[in-house]
């Protein structure tokens, strides 16, 4: 992990008072968001009440003071207030030159804003709030985006979760361990002082084992969650449970409506949890909640964390290893197997015909193969719709044509042989293609046809796979071979 203080160097004009009367004010009625009315510009001007504020984040967190993140903040058109930037963009119009605001705003069409939350505007993370969406949320809405955006420019990748859009291990028993860790961590939160070390050290037992039998890239995918997401969350809770006694000035009481209603608790064990959860938002209340945990536990937690870029769960983990109890000793408590052997019986009634033919290739007991096409540009696709099953936003099977045209020639097809489809954002950002492998293919790199023993072979001038139903053809790029099949990972 990238060593570094979680804090950064800002101008220190702006305040989280301003930041705050303007989403207060462009979510009320009758607000024109493009316009900067006398309204408007005098509550700017009562930045009186971010005195007691600024202290509040100061104890939160080592070193963030939230008056120091830039903001984009949303309007109900396609208008954007840009709020506290040292380098707005040339686009971006200050807004009323004359006004004797010491913040400065800047104005300009949401569509010039990039994607993302946070969002880089000239190098520079910020946070990005729309106050339709935040509704009662208003004040800890703004504390967790501007913690995301202190977060990323001071860890950079670190607090970047990745997507996995496939592939995450819902086998019953990775989600039983996933179900116990929950409890166990709500019995850490609710735990007396004697009884605060077992139950972490149970904790942390179980989702060692658990992430261990996982293996290492999923954890990666759900500890950047934690960290990401987690504490975040973590500060926007104890936002709304303690600030309301910092919400002073003449507005200030105006925004107490605003703090939205307690609940990382609740959210962490969620009554009817479902098969998808990984896919929303379970780790960022385990993150948030373990972060309330180790707060009794281990109080200087978030100086190690500010200081490192690390989660909550590796800190934990630093300050028990080697005391753990035994995982199954735990496990046996709640009833492990019976309660996997009910999963398993819940998983296989809840499929789809189109999942359970997605699994049928990309989890065949056969060798596969499997084709990643996620470093390559945008290419186009062409396949026949009534061809296609749908699985989720995510994941289609396609049993028809389908055909894949990158530049320089690089191009998948396959007619008539069922191929599984993971997806990005859309149906034509393909990330990966698999199907059953051949029995009978010819693979040649760069001139030379390859003898298919097991190992790694990069390819920096072409490939070209061809069997029954199939063509590949690429410019660059590695293929691997194993005992499962074959994996071909194309570059530009």
């Amino acid at each position: 992990h990238k060593e570094g203080h979680m804090s950064a160097e800002y101008p220190r004009p702006a305040s989280l008072f301003t930041l705050l009367t303007v989403l207060f004010l462009l979510a009320s009625p009758g607000t024109p968001a493009s316009a900067m009315d006398a309204a408007t510009e005098g509550a700017l001007l009562k930045r009186e009440a971010v005195l007691d504020m600024a202290e509040f984040t100061e104890g939160l967190w080592p070193s963030w003071d939230i008056s120091e993140i830039p903001c984009a903040v949303r309007g109900p058109d396609s208008s954007c207030y840009l709020i506290n930037h040292p380098r707005p963009p040339a686009h971006f119009e200050r807004v009323r030159e004359d006004t004797p605001l010491r913040t400065a705003v800047y104005l300009a069409d949401a569509a010039d804003l990039p994607s993302g939350n946070p969002c880089v505007v000239e190098g520079l993370a910020i946070a990005v709030l729309d106050p339709s969406a935040l509704g009662e949320e208003i004040v800890p809405g703004a504390f967790e985006a501007a913690f995301r955006a202190h977060g990323s420019n001071a860890c950079g990748e670190d607090m970047i979760p990745f997507e996995l859009l496939s592939g995450y291990p819902i086998d019953a028993w990775n989600l039983v361990l996933a179900d116990i860790e929950c409890r166990l961590l709500h019995r850490a939160v609710l735990a007396s002082d004697d009884s605060l070390d077992l139950c972490a050290r149970e904790f942390a037992s179980v989702r060692k084992h658990r992430r261990l039998r996982m293996g290492g890239r999923y954890g990666e995918f759900e500890r950047r969650i934690e960290f990401a997401d987690g504490i975040p969350a973590y500060l926007a809770e104890r936002c709304r449970r303690e600030a309301e006694p910092h919400l002073r000035g003449r507005f200030g009481s105006r925004l107490e409506d605003a703090l939205g209603q307690p609940g990382a608790l609740e959210r962490c064990v969620p009554e009817s949890p479902g098969l998808d959860w990984y896919r929303g938002e379970r780790f960022k209340w385990t993150g948030a909640v373990l972060c309330r945990v180790m707060d009794r536990f281990y109080p200087d937690w978030k100086a190690e964390a500010a200081r490192g870029c690390l989660d909550p769960s590796e800190l934990l983990s630093a300050r028990l290893r080697g005391s753990l109890p035994p995982a199954r000793g735990v496990l046996d408590r709640f009833g492990y197997e019976e309660l996997v052997s009910s999963m398993t019986t819940t998983i296989e009634e809840s499929k789809t015909d189109a999942e359970r033919l997605f699994e049928s290739i990309a989890r065949s007991d056969g060798q596969t193969m499997s084709i990643s096409t996620r470093l390559l540009s945008s290419g186009e696709i062409s396949f026949d719709p009534s061809r296609v099953e749908r699985v989720d936003d995510h994941r289609e099977v396609h049993t028809g044509i389908f055909k894949v045209e990158y530049s320089g020639g690089t191009h998948f097809h396959s007619m008539g042989v069922p191929v599984a489809v993971v997806l990005g954002n859309d149906r034509f950002d393909l990330r990966t293609v698999i199907l059953e492998a051949p029995e009978e293919l010819t693979l040649v790199l760069d001139g030379e046809e390859l003898d298919l023993t097991e190992g790694v072979y990069e390819f920096a001038r072409s490939l070209s796979v061809t069997a029954e139903g199939i063509s590949v053809e690429a410019t660059a790029g590695a293929v691997m071979v194993g005992a499962s099949g074959y994996s071909l990972i194309l570059h530009r």
